[in-house]
């Protein structure tokens, strides 16, 4: 995929803002070296994996946080 391809679909991507702090960038540093957005597609898969992990885990971790917070308002008591 030359540059320019890679350019519009990651500037189209849903997760674009996440991928910006994940590699500490701007949607400008990108449109001004399309080659960022080469490297962006070619990790983007393992990104959105792990993207979804951390989803997945902070459901996890409001479950426990939400029993702990009950033990604790018991213990007050």
């Amino acid at each position: 995929m030359n540059a320019s391809d890679a350019l519009k679909k990651v500037l189209n991507c849903e997760n674009l803002q996440i991928y910006c702090d994940y590699y500490s960038i701007s949607v400008e540093q990108i449109k001004e070296n399309p080659k960022i957005a080469v490297y962006i597609l070619e990790h983007q898969q393992s990104l959105d994996k792990m993207i979804a992990g951390y989803n997945e885990m902070s459901s996890i971790n409001q479950h426990i946080c939400s029993e702990f917070q009950l033990c604790e308002h018991e213990c007050q008591f």
